[in-house]
């Protein structure tokens, strides 16, 4: 098994999907950081995303939401 194959398996193993595991992983160096660092990385930790509600095969109506306050702590 390559280094990398047996990394992954970790994040798997502990019921993780990559996304929650590189969100943990982002937090905890995050929160590491020394000032000034440290705030500009806070500045840049807002995530957007853009979802629709689609009815008959068709978006109906499409949202762009602003997650501003990050998801430190969060894993669900």
């Amino acid at each position: 098994m390559s280094s990398s194959a047996s990394a992954s398996s970790y994040w798997r193993v502990a019921g993780m999907t990559y996304n929650k595991y590189a969100g943990l992983c982002a937090d905890m160096l995050r929160a590491a950081l020394k000032e000034p660092a440290k705030t500009k990385a806070k500045a840049r930790e807002a995530i957007y995303y853009r979802s629709a509600v689609w009815e008959n095969g068709q978006p109906t109506k499409q949202v762009i939401t602003d997650i501003t306050e990050g998801t430190s702590g969060k894993l669900s």
